[in-house]
């Protein structure tokens, strides 16, 4: 007979796979299962006339466990949506407007497996598939105008492009013959040239010699330059716009069409973000002009409407690790003036205003993301929204609405429309989409802002989930610890249902879940952020902990039934805190460091190490491994593993270049050979973060036997014939769902 969960699964898993309408069923506590049923909210784009909305929306199909793409369409009111795509096990993705509207261009692997782009017209009808290319294409986009279509497309290291009719129709006609192949192109303003990238000197050998299976990889071996072209679409004539021994991306027009910024790194193969540096370009002629000279990365580089101004995005005083700010200048020549100083969160670029007066954006505050207005004559920043939740924000260009995306801890994110002088305002929003209507038949935990005071008198902020049940859950209940990742991140008021952090499904089983924003953590000042550089735990492990102390205090947890959680930085503090107490009876850990040392060569990012271990990223900052062997081994949870005593289940994507696999067999063989109770589980082909949805379920439900066997003795922590027969329920009950 078919294998069913122990009495450890709640009843409430059947009662939802035995019955998909939830509104026939008692409200009940999420579960697994439902981390699987949210849909998510993908890109979206207005309307040229503004009267539509077009966007994604994933979910995880069946039986093949895969996210899915589908594309929707709704009206500006929010009173009418329709559905443009349905193609199971295939994605539809990237949809835009047509400049000037009555259609929708998009890509599709839903014919031959290659993506290919489609059009469908905006009223709706058949798509077109308006390209056939053999190996599917890399990118393409309308020009201004809409009258044509350029598609980026053949096989790697060659791809050309080609020319279409604004509709679709006719054949493709090809524009560029580059020698080296174009890596990526945008249109000029006025639709008469096209800008590319393209690598200095072809692979073709390397290409060949992969093909063949001479595929040796040579470590150090040399990346081209990649250089910045434009080519002309009447005669097809290309030129050159840059030189030298650099890599150029993202280059960024002025709406006059006259200028161009861009950036560009050495083309060393050890070279990371910290040495790009920004460039403009007049069109009309003349070599390009450094602007920055600085060891950080700069972002979001735009141009104000009246093409008078270059904006940018970088750290304070051009300081790795200080909080951001924008800057601005004159494109015609002057310094940078910084804007935002004396507000001490991070200042962003969202989008211009029409008048070019004020810049939006979306910033964090602690676990709220409100929407900001930087004032661009005074620099002076102003909170346009005071919300409890999360909210982003995206401008289209010319346009003077915006499109918002809200969330909070019981509600997933959905996507509203506002004036742009209406940000400010949520009642005048419009809500266009309502994505998870499910999570209304759900009891979800009582949720909280938290506050405590570490030892040292510093406040600290976090989120508190009480377990679900009568009256709200029985305390002193038992508590799991998530700690985020980053650690230049934090826990927000947000919707959390994922394999990384699902605190409603733990509270469901009778857990409080607390997620503290330790120190290192974003949205609490520049102060507060770096105050773990060069001294990487105590600040934050004492954050940790009194903010445990706090709740145990309140009578919230129970000190003797405490488990911790986290995933890469979060995977990190879980690993110290193996080694530095006992008050934890299980600990699951992803993706977390052992060895800062062996690290520091193993992970393809070696700025964060050099931060956070030797206390700062500059250049020459004596600040590797190699300056200081006794802080670096002393930081590193390996150092005192004979300490450890706390049963450990640790996570590893067997592709994970952040946070390589061999740091987990470093910490799990010294773990076993201790006698430590552990277990690595292994992803197969996963990164940093698991994809997989399949994994992610093994993840989830290995995780929470961890902590029922040693907190609760549930007799096994993983019975695989029981996750197979959720996997299948989860699957049957998904059946037809989203048809």
């Amino acid at each position: 007979m078919p294998h069913r969960p122990s009495a450890a699964w709640p009843v409430a898993l059947g009662v939802w796979l035995a019955s998909p309408a939830a509104a026939q069923v008692p409200r009940r506590p999420m579960d697994v299962a439902d981390l699987f049923r949210v849909a998510q909210l993908g890109a979206a784009e207005l309307s040229p006339d503004g009267r539509w909305v077009v966007y994604e929306v994933s979910r995880v199909e069946f039986p093949d466990w895969q996210r899915r793409t589908d594309l929707f369409l709704v009206s500006a009111d929010g009173r009418t949506t329709r559905r443009l795509t349905r193609t199971p096990a295939d994605d539809e993705t990237g949809p835009r407007w047509r400049p000037r509207g009555g259609m929708i261009g998009f890509t599709s692997s839903r014919e031959g497996k290659q993506r290919q782009l489609y059009v469908i017209p905006a009223e709706g009808g058949e798509a077109l598939r308006v390209t056939s290319a053999t190996d599917g294409i890399e990118g393409w986009a309308w020009d201004s105008a809409g009258d044509r279509v350029a598609v980026l497309a053949g096989a790697a290291g060659a791809r050309q492009v080609s020319l279409l009719a604004g509709d679709g129709g006719g054949p493709l006609m090809p524009l560029t013959r580059h020698a080296t192949g174009v890596d990526a192109f945008w249109w000029s303003e006025d639709g008469r040239r096209i800008l590319f990238t393209a690598p200095d000197e072809a692979d073709s050998t390397r290409r060949r010699r992969i093909k063949e299976k001479f595929d040796v990889r040579v470590t150090d071996e040399p990346r081209p330059p990649v250089h910045l072209w434009v080519v002309d679409v009447a005669s097809g004539a290309e030129t050159r716009l840059t030189t030298g021994d650099l890599r150029v991306s993202a280059p960024v027009q002025s709406r006059d069409g006259r200028w161009i910024a861009f950036r560009a790194a050495p083309a060393d193969r050890y070279a990371d973000g910290r040495a790009s540096e920004l460039y403009l370009l007049d069109f009309q002629g003349g070599a390009p002009l450094r602007l920055t000279e600085n060891y950080v990365a700069e972002s979001d580089v735009t141009f104000s409407p009246d093409s008078r101004l270059l904006a940018m995005v970088a750290d304070r005083e051009f300081t790795w690790g200080a909080v951001s700010r924008v800057y601005v200048r004159p494109v015609t020549g002057g310094a940078w003036r910084e804007l935002g100083r004396g507000h001490d969160r991070d200042v962003g670029i969202g989008a211009w205003a029409p008048d070019g007066g004020t810049i939006y954006y979306a910033g964090a505050d602690g676990v709220r993301r409100q929407i900001w207005a930087l004032d661009v004559a005074s620099g002076a920043v102003r909170a346009l929204t005071r919300g409890d939740g999360v909210i982003t924000l995206a401008v289209p260009r010319d346009r003077s609405a915006a499109l918002l995306r809200s969330s909070d801890a019981a509600m997933p994110a959905d996507l509203h429309l506002a004036p742009l002088a209406d940000v400010g305002r949520p009642e005048r929003w419009v809500r266009l989409t309502r994505l998870n209507p499910w999570v209304d038949s759900l009891v979800l935990a009582r949720h909280e802002v938290v506050r405590w005071r570490a030892g040292d008198g510093v406040e600290v902020e976090g989120m508190l989930f009480h377990p679900v049940g009568p009256a709200g859950g029985s305390h002193p209940a038992p508590l799991v610890v998530q700690l985020h990742g980053g650690p230049a991140s934090a826990y927000q008021n947000a919707f959390d249902g994922s394999y990384r952090t699902y605190p409603h499904v733990l509270a469901g089983r009778g857990y409080a879940v607390f997620q503290p924003n330790y120190r290192g953590s974003t949205g609490y000042g520049e102060r507060f952020q770096d105050a773990i550089a060069g001294n990487y735990w105590p600040l934050a492990q004492e954050d940790i902990e009194s903010g445990v102390d706090s709740l145990i205090g309140r009578g919230v947890a129970h000190p003797d039934s405490l488990a911790m959680m986290g995933w890469s930085a979060g995977g990190h503090w879980s690993n110290w805190t193996l080694v530095t107490t006992t008050r934890y009876k299980a600990i699951s850990s992803g993706a977390g460091v052992a060895n800062w040392i062996s690290l520091y060569g193993q992970s393809d990012v070696q700025s964060t190490r050099e931060y956070y271990l030797g206390g700062n990223a500059e250049q020459d900052g004596g600040n590797k491994p190699w300056d200081d062997w006794e802080h670096w081994w002393a930081e590193s949870p390996l150092r005192y593993v004979t300490r450890a005593r706390t049963p450990i289940l640790l996570h590893w994507g067997e592709k994970d270049e952040r946070v390589p696999l061999p740091q987990g067999l470093e910490w799990h063989m010294a773990l076993k050979q201790l006698g430590v109770p552990t277990e690595l589980l292994v992803y197969p082909g996963q990164p940093h973060g698991l994809q997989e949805p399949r994994y992610q379920l093994v993840k989830v439900v290995a995780e929470m036997g961890w902590f029922e066997h040693w907190l609760r003795g549930r007799p096994a922590w993983l019975d695989w014939e029981e996750l197979l027969w959720m996997a299948d329920s989860i699957a049957k009950a998904a059946d037809g769902r989203w048809q």
